[in-house]
């Protein structure tokens, strides 16, 4: 019996890496270690320049060093048809965790094939995992969904 072939497409950003696999149309999102986010600065020169007027009473909050990198690696993954996966409490699905302790949250996309068969699906999430080096001690269900708002 032969197995389908499984092509991972790795996309890296800043902190967070994407594992896809176009032909079922399903991934994850590897999130950067907790702990490690670097806060923006708090330095009115800095606020300034995102403004275009310093007399701007709207300015944009600034982002940390993870959230700047997960917006941008969204808007990224967006424009290619890649989405989170939500459940049906409005969280985002969690694949589980990492061997180095990240979390891991499924994403989903265009597939390239009409109606991937279960076992298509099956060796996509198994080369998803381990791509993403996903512990195989932790579940969907022993990860809790993340809620990012």
């Amino acid at each position: 019996m032969t197995r389908p072939y499984v092509d991972v497409t790795v996309v890296e950003f800043a902190a967070h890496t994407a594992f896809l696999d176009p032909v079922t149309g399903i991934g994850y999102l590897v999130l950067p270690p907790a702990g490690s986010d670097i806060e923006a600065l708090s330095d009115p020169l800095v606020e300034a320049a995102w403004s275009e007027r310093l007399t701007d009473v709207e300015r944009p909050r600034p982002l940390s060093l993870h959230a700047a990198d997960r917006q941008r690696a969204l808007t990224s993954l967006a424009e290619t048809g890649w989405s989170l996966l939500h459940d049906e409490d409005g969280a985002v699905e969690s694949a589980g965790r990492t061997r180095d302790g990240r979390r891991a949250v499924c994403i989903y996309g265009p597939a390239t094939t009409e109606e991937p068969s279960y076992e298509a699906l099956d060796c996509a999430i198994i080369a998803l995992d381990i791509a993403a080096d996903l512990d195989p001690h932790t579940t969907c269900a022993e990860a809790p969904s993340v809620r990012w708002d």
